[in-house]
């Protein structure tokens, strides 16, 4: 119904606003909750069909990569409605391919949100999390639930609504229970620290970031699920948030020096808006520390990238970067894209 009504532009959707009460639904038991779906037989689904909804799910997410939630967003609504939504309803072989089924929607919807996030359509991208999460939920795959509750405390950090992000963080750190071995555990663990930060909890946020400094690292050393490397697959993730973490803090120098190293982490062919992300933001630390001449060099490589983005992030990256260095837009954008 929320993919349905999301590429039809039903005018309930189109003016859903982020409410930080719902996210705290997230914290819900599963067993309060009605069953998603009913499963019927008209169809009988093995790991073939899930493994098509997987590569799927993975074109649309190198495509969002590089173009950003502004491209295909509702194509992944579509596709999530339509074809995943029947897939749901079928027969499957067995338990694991039932598992499996509703652990790739999930990630689709996971997928969905994050490109209505990315796109500034918070309310939208808050309902598809929360769908996402029951999905996890309903295919009981080990930790994945927590990856979800992850992004749902982040994106209360990320548009200033972080009431309920500390207790979201600290959920999906109690529901991984460490199964999802060091790296994506870090992964879930700085979440927590960056939410305390952003609340003004320092002791917390101090306290998590000792539990998390081993493994903010340039490499990986543990394997991760396919839902944590699919958006982390490298170190860039942990790195960037520990830099908004010591942002949060007040610490510039930390701040600087991480975002500096995720942005030699990212790779700007394949990720194109996270490294012109942690570019700019690189820079903006560079210009606050009266280091100018790099600032300006960081800028002059990213504005490319920024520009070409279609991401509500990006934008405002921009903004930021024109009010500080005006004089960097007169030849930067490209033919035909109105200088910001």
């Amino acid at each position: 119904m929320l993919g349905r009504a999301d590429v039809d532009r039903r005018s309930f959707l189109r003016a859903s606003v982020y409410s930080a009460a719902l996210s705290a639904t997230a914290l819900v038991s599963q067993s309060d909750m009605a069953r998603l779906v009913r499963v019927d037989e008209s169809a009988h689904v093995g790991m073939p069909e899930v493994r098509a909804v997987q590569g799927i799910t993975d074109a649309f997410l190198r495509m969002d990569e590089v173009k950003g939630g502004g491209i295909g967003r509702t194509a992944v609504a579509e596709f999530l409605s339509t074809d995943v939504a029947s897939l749901l309803r079928s027969r499957f072989a067995d338990s694991t391919v039932r598992s499996a089924a509703f652990s790739a929607a999930a990630e689709l919807a996971y997928l969905a949100g994050f490109k209505a996030h990315d796109a500034g359509a918070d309310g939208i991208a808050q309902r598809y999390f929360l769908s996402a999460l029951r999905l996890a939920e309903e295919s009981q795959m080990p930790g994945q639930d927590a990856w979800v509750l992850r992004i749902l405390a982040m994106q209360g950090t990320d548009i200033g609504q972080p009431h309920f992000s500390p207790a979201l963080a600290e959920a999906a750190v109690t529901r991984d229970g460490g199964r999802l071995g060091p790296d994506a555990t870090a992964l879930l663990t700085m979440a927590v620290a960056r939410c305390h930060a952003e609340t003004g909890d320092h002791g917390g946020a101090l306290a998590a970031l000792r539990t998390a400094e081993p493994h903010i690292t340039p490499d990986l050393t543990s394997e991760q699920p396919r839902w944590v490397s699919m958006w982390c697959p490298n170190k860039g993730t942990v790195v960037d948030q520990a830099a908004k973490t010591f942002l949060a803090l007040g610490d510039l120098a930390n701040a600087e020096r991480y975002y500096e190293l995720a942005t030699d982490i990212w790779d700007r062919e394949t990720h194109a808006r996270v490294w012109a992300l942690s570019a700019a933001e690189t820079g903006l630390l560079h210009w606050k520390r009266s280091k100018h001449t790099d600032a300006v060099d960081m800028w002059r490589s990213a504005l490319p990238a920024l520009h070409a983005v279609n991401s509500a992030r990006t934008t405002t990256a921009l903004c930021k970067i024109r009010r500080t260095a005006p004089e960097l837009f007169e030849d930067t954008a490209p033919t035909g894209t109105p200088a910001l």
